[in-house]
Formats: structure tokens, sequence, C-alpha cells
């Protein structure tokens, strides 16, 4: 039976260290990719009526696909969203504030695939098993990256795909024409070295990258990824402070030389309009931004871009799967509501709109005929839908996984402010990595040595069985 009084902080971390060893994740799956082919916003405390499902996600674009189909959720099964919208940055501490408290404010929540470890290993979660049949998800449907690394732990369905996340390059193909260049790059150097060579401020600068506070952590990973980085040894020992990410934070810090003056403000959306409004030769971002490049209400460049893979690797940062809350009185809407919105045939409207933030994650988005909005509008002309596609399929082929065991959240916050430290100069790479690796000592200590040696392993060994290199 589930303890029902509430939890303090410090019974969270404890619960988290003697739930972690158990949180195993289960299944297996065959290839990374297989044959590829304003709405009103809910307050805190309150809840909804019966047929209404309170959803959490972080707020703006991610959440519009929800209000899209509103009307066909009720008409197929009489029940519509409200949107509780958290910010991007500290979605994590406002979820585990609300849950601890064993709040009834969120029937679905929309979270990333780092935050399940914890989440399942609290009790916050009821298995989607629980509540229906794993076919009402078409799993074999979903890439094996996002499939059961993300979904699944102790061997149970916990979350649904919502949207696939990974970092990728797009550029200017009208200025590399110009330029001579026709070679990609295939390592950082050659990055580096293209973001030098296409550098001319004010007017242009050679890249961008997201350095602001939050998510710097990982471009950081992009460029650790590719040199061969891992997240741990198989101890438990961080892995982050050797050479490969002492080179590889030396190689972001050397980016800014090439990129615009404000970098350390630049955030996702700040790095958007870096790109859009023409003044960057080359980003490496979040793959939706190739739609809003292509949408002649947001860009400047429209019809000049093309797109790639990173070089060597791409890191799958981020993405969102959907879970019900353990704590939501309205569970059975909630579970149709999720099965509803990752289905093949809805997911593919929002995955391609340009004014959404979903990426693809089933094996039947990736065809670039199905580059179209949620009303049925091809979002991009053909020859960029082809390069698109074709970059998010290479992507997936030697995609990072994002580190999602209990306390990835913390690991993850810790390493972003070192790796913060160091874009802003005062620390070197080296010292900067040092003390985030220490700091990381200190959380798989809180959390049971044993227990996270146990965690990692098993999550390691669910994306080898999805085809992923590690």
């Amino acid at each position: 039976m589930m303890d029902t009084a509430p939890m303090s902080r410090r019974r969270f971390i404890t619960l988290g260290a003697r739930a972690g060893a158990a949180v195993a994740v289960g299944g297996a799956a065959a290839g990374l990719v297989e044959a590829c082919a304003s709405s009103p916003t809910a307050s805190a405390g309150t809840s909804a009526p019966s047929g209404t499902v309170a959803v959490e996600i972080d707020e703006g674009q991610n959440a519009s696909p929800f209000q899209w189909f509103n009307a066909d959720m009720n008409s197929k099964f009489g029940a519509t969203t409200n949107i509780v919208g958290l910010p991007f940055v500290g979605q994590y501490e406002k979820i585990v504030s609300e849950m601890m408290t064993r709040s009834s404010v969120y029937d679905v929540l929309v979270f990333p695939p780092q935050m399940l470890g914890d989440f399942v290993s609290n009790g916050f979660l009821t298995p989607l098993s629980d509540l229906g049949k794993e076919s009402d998800f078409n799993l074999a449907d979903v890439l094996p990256a996002y499939r059961d690394p993300n979904l699944r732990r102790n061997g149970k369905l916990y979350a649904a795909t919502y949207d696939g996340d990974i970092l990728q390059m797009t550029y200017r193909k009208d200025i590399f024409d110009a330029a001579g260049i026709t070679q990609l790059p295939q390592t950082w150097d050659d990055y580096v070295s293209l973001a030098k060579e296409l550098h001319k401020p004010p007017a242009q600068y050679g890249n961008a990258f997201l350095a602001a506070r939050g998510f710097s952590y990982g471009w950081f990973i992009n460029i650790f990824a590719a040199l061969g980085g891992k997240w741990f040894t198989p101890d438990m020992k961080p892995a982050i402070n050797t050479d490969q990410g002492v080179q590889a934070l030396q190689t972001l810090v050397n980016l800014k030389q090439y990129a615009p003056p404000n970098i350390l403000q630049i955030g996702y959306p700040e790095l958007n309009e870096a790109y859009l409004n023409g003044s960057t030769a080359m980003v490496v971002q979040w793959d939706d931004l190739a739609l809003k490049a292509e949408d002649p209400s947001q860009s400047k460049v429209v019809g000049k871009n093309a797109y790639a893979p990173c070089p060597v690797r791409s890191y799958m940062l981020y993405g969102r799967v959907m879970a019900v809350s353990a704590f939501s009185k309205n569970q059975q809407n909630a579970y149709k509501v999720i099965q509803y919105m990752n289905s093949s045939d809805v997911s593919i409207k929002d995955v391609y709109d340009p004014k959404a933030g979903e990426d693809p994650f089933r094996l039947s988005h990736l065809d670039p005929t199905k580059v179209k909005d949620h009303l049925g509008t091809a979002s991009m002309p053909p020859a960029q839908a082809q390069s698109y596609v074709s970059a998010i399929k290479a992507g997936l082929t030697t995609g990072y996984p994002e580190l999602s065991i209990p306390g990835a959240p913390r690991y993850l916050d810790i390493l972003d402010l070192f790796v913060s430290e160091a874009l802003a100069g005062s620390l070197t790479p080296s010292q900067a990595l040092t003390q985030a690796a220490s700091e990381w000592d200190n959380i798989t200590s809180s959390l049971g040595q044993d227990n996270q040696v146990k965690a990692y392993a098993d999550w390691v060994n669910s994306f080898h069985a999805a085809g992923v290199s590690y």
C-alpha cells in the first residue's frame, strides 16, 4: 500500500536512494532507426472538473498541441485539457514541490525523461500498464532510442512519448556556397575552423550556441559525446573531468570567440532568434529550429537553409514524455488524453508544426512528405524537408543518450552550473569539471553508491538493447 503521508524534501532524497536500485529499465528493442522509411492556464492548488484533464507542461509552444485537439478529444471521449504551465527552467522543482504534498492539481505530467528515475522511485506516477493495454501506444512504431530507455522502469510502462529531441546543425547553405564550402564539419575542430572562417562581425557571426544558465551543459555534452566521453565509469565515478571532458569544454569556450557578443545571455529563444534574424552562419540547436527557419512569419532566411547531424554524434537532449500522476483523481481521462496525443495519427500533426516545439519520435514520422503543420499545410519546401528528415535520421543513428537515472536532474544542474562558470571565464575548463565531479560524488553518496551503480548499469543496458553505442 502506498504511504499517503506528505513527503519532506529530506524524505524525497532518502526514498530516492532506497528505491533507486529497484528502478530497472526494462525491455529490449532492435535497431536504433529501424527501416527508416493561447489558452487559459490553471493555477496550482485547484482541481479540474472530471471532464477536464489538467496537463502540467512547460508553458508556451509545447502546450499548444493539447489545445489544438481539444474539440476532437471532447468529441471522441468527452474530455478536454487545461494547461498548468510551468517554466522551462525550474520545472523539476515545481513538480516535486506539488507531488510531495500528494497534490491532485496535475492529472497528466509532461516532462523530460531525465526526471523519470526520481518520479518512479518516489511513487509519483501510476504505470500506464495499470490503466490500460500497452497495445494502446503502438510501441513498435516508436523509435527504439525513445522507447524503453525513456518509458519503462521495473519492466512497467510508465510513460508515453510526446516529443523526440536531438541537437542538430542548422546552417546557411547560401553562405556556405558563397564561401565555397562543400564539406560539412566532420569533427569539432572542423566546426571551430568553419566558425572562425565565417565570423565577420557585426554583419555575420560564425556560430551561436546556448550558453545561458539552464541548458548550457547540453552543448558541452554534445561535444563530449563526439570525443567518446561517458557520464560515469561503471562504479559511478564521474567521467566528465577526463581529458575528453576538458577538451570538450575548452572547445565550447573557444567557440565563444566566433559568436554574438551576448552569447552568455543566449538561451533557447535567443538562439533561435540569432539564426532566424539572418545574423549567424550556423548553429547547433534542437531540431525544431528547422521548422521555424522555413516559416515566413518567424524567419528572414526562408529557403536559404540546410540541416545536418552534429559532428560525429548528436546528443538527444531533453525530449518529453507523458505520464499519469499517482495523485490524480481523473486517471482514466488522463490515460485517454495521453493515448490520443501519443497516437501516430495525432502526433504527426504537431511534430512538424513550426508553431509547436515537438519533434519526430516515431518511425512513421520519418517521411519528408509528412512535413506539414497540424492543419495539413506543408511546413517546408521539398528540398529542405528532405534535408531536415535526413539529418534527424543520421543523428539518431549515432544518438547520444540523455542521463536518466535517479538524481539525474541534480547531476545535470550541477554540471550546468560549472559549464556556465567556465563559459564566463570564472574557472578554467579543468577547474570547472573537477568541481562538478566532486559535487557529483556527493549526490551519488546521498543516493547510495550501490543503488546508483545498479541504476546506471540498468540504464546503460537499456540503451545497448535499443542499439545505441555507449
